[in-house]
């Protein structure tokens, strides 16, 4: 992978998880103090906020300015209302990260960087799976 192809995909990756991070910290404002949700919400949050540092730090790293931008999933998340549709919708952003990375990844020399981004893959997979759980319980509930 050139030097430019990894800058844009750690800026891309950057501006996706900024925009996740945002999205959740506005989703968990919304919830009661004690909703079963809240917690695992701002697991997942602080997940993607992590992310913006590492790839921030990789990005100075390798002599590449971090992009100011937020990805569009912030403005189209805030327009959702149901859980479930919440859910849905945070899942097929996770995924879609987390396939731009495992097509990445077999480009990318090992590294640091490339172990950061293998524990980035990882922790979203994590999260898929554990916002399916939640979204199963909102079923059942609702």
């Amino acid at each position: 992978m050139s030097r430019e192809e990894y800058a844009d995909l750690l800026n891309l990756l950057l501006e996706c998880e900024r925009a996740g991070a945002r999205l959740l910290a506005a989703y968990v404002q919304e919830l009661p103090p004690r909703a079963g949700a809240l917690e695992l919400l701002r697991g997942v949050q602080r997940d993607e906020a992590r992310n913006c540092a590492v790839l921030m730090h990789h990005l100075l790293e390798a002599g590449a300015a971090p992009s100011l931008k937020t990805g569009e999933f912030y403005r189209k998340g805030l327009a959702i209302r149901g859980w479930s549709e919440r859910l849905e919708f945070l899942n097929r952003g996770q995924a879609w990260v987390a396939r731009r990375i495992g097509e990445a990844l077999p480009r990318i020399e090992p590294s640091p960087a490339r172990a950061a981004l293998q524990e980035m893959y990882d922790s979203h997979l994590a999260n898929i799976a554990r916002c399916d759980g939640l979204q199963e319980e909102t079923r059942l509930a609702g």
